[in-house]
């Protein structure tokens, strides 16, 4: 995927150069949904359908989802369920080609799992030809290479084998799956590229980093590149653990959980909140609650920015590393796009620090952002962030 998501990343940092600054909220919003449509799912469309039209569909849907729960005419819950109702209709075609073409791959491997992987993935069987079955007879051939799919044609198939499938259902799925993928994108590049715009030191210690990079691995970016960048995974693990990607999520107890003198029955459904779990990481937190600013020091990005922002935290040695990290959840509903979304910040953070060094027009926009549930939404025209020309690099 590695080069499909530069080609895209490329094209939108073309424009940013001609005015010098991007607007991130808008901009995150608008490689997120070109990212999640051209790359991650690989959307089909019929010929008839324009597919930035399509695009700004997903948009409108994306707008209303944490708008009031008031479906009156005219709401931006009217107009995303509107809009959702026209990308369902016109995914339909798309995802019945894909299970069509799903379940004769799926005859013709006999219904095996592990045939099926083979095949996709372009690798050899993991049972050789030549050992002898259960019953004594030689094992059969794997199945020819086919396309490597999607992810859209991955999240599909287990929808594709189940006879009373829905196709309505799985071209919702797939209007699901877009809208994981642009906002998660979104929120992530967002909350990124805020805190490293307020923090020179961190982006110098980047810049230097791929440096090295490029002695070792050239100045093409690669996935192998992004794998050996030590202070780019702690720089976004930090950003992370200040400003989540998500809000967190709901739970449903699977038993009694005792917090301070109350306790909350097995059975009842719980919001866990990432930010304030980070708050009260054991690591980080003394366990006061009164302090000046509401926040302890290891949070206070607003009051204390230079200690609370310190990716040094995440490397070896350093005393007081994080123990938990709720961004992208745990256990077994972590996110399964987590890998995927810092590989992007990854991509796009080495592209532009390699030539830029970054910086709010606005220095306060994210003390003045207002709205901070599920996500921080800065006010209108507060989000530029300016691309300055590294010194000997031209812009």
């Amino acid at each position: 995927m590695v080069p499909r998501v530069l080609e895209v990343m490329h094209g939108h940092l073309a424009s940013w150069e001609k005015d010098g600054k991007v607007p991130m909220f808008r901009a995150a919003r608008l490689m997120g949904v070109d990212l999640g449509m051209d790359v991650i799912m690989q959307v089909q469309l019929p010929e008839d359908v324009d597919r930035q039209w399509a695009k700004s569909q997903v948009e409108v849907f994306l707008d209303g989802l944490y708008a009031l729960p008031v479906s009156l005419p005219g709401t931006a819950l009217r107009k995303a369920i509107a809009a959702r109702d026209r990308l369902v209709r016109i995914f339909e075609p798309g995802v019945q080609q894909r299970h069509a073409e799903f379940q004769k791959q799926w005859a013709s491997v006999g219904g095996s799992i592990q045939a099926y992987a083979d095949m996709v993935l372009e690798q050899p069987s993991r049972q050789a030809t030549t050992r002898p079955s259960s019953d004594g007879a030689a094992a059969a051939p794997p199945a020819a290479p086919g396309p490597k799919p999607s992810i859209m044609a991955a999240q599909l198939m287990g929808r594709a084998a189940i006879d009373q499938c829905v196709l309505k259902d799985a071209a919702m799925s797939v209007c699901h799956m877009l809208v994981a993928a642009a906002d998660t994108t979104r929120f992530a590049l967002f909350n990124t590229w805020s805190l490293l715009a307020m923090s020179p030191r961190v982006q110098d210690r980047l810049y230097e980093e791929q440096q090295k990079v490029i002695a070792q691995y050239g100045p093409e970016l690669s996935y192998q590149a992004t794998c050996h960048m030590p202070y780019m995974d702690a720089t976004l693990k930090e950003c992370m653990r200040l400003l989540p990607a998500s809000a967190g999520g709901i739970r449903k107890l699977t038993r009694d959980l005792r917090v301070g003198q109350y306790v909350i029955p097995k059975g009842e459904h719980v919001w866990f909140h990432a930010g304030l779990l980070h708050c009260t990481d054991p690591a980080l937190w003394d366990g006061r609650t009164d302090y000046q600013h509401g926040l302890p020091p290891h949070m206070d990005w607003r009051h204390n920015f230079d200690d609370a922002f310190r990716p040094e935290r995440w490397l070896g040695g350093e005393e007081g590393r994080p123990r938990y990290h709720f961004t992208f959840g745990t256990g077994a509903h972590l996110c399964i796009g987590m890998n995927l979304v810092y590989l992007e910040i990854k991509l796009l953070l080495a592209m532009v620090l390699r030539k830029y060094r970054i910086r709010l027009e606005c220095p306060d926009m994210l003390a003045r952002c207002g709205r901070l549930f599920p996500f921080l939404v800065p006010e209108k025209g507060t989000d530029n962030v300016l691309l300055e020309a590294r010194e000997g690099l031209a812009a």
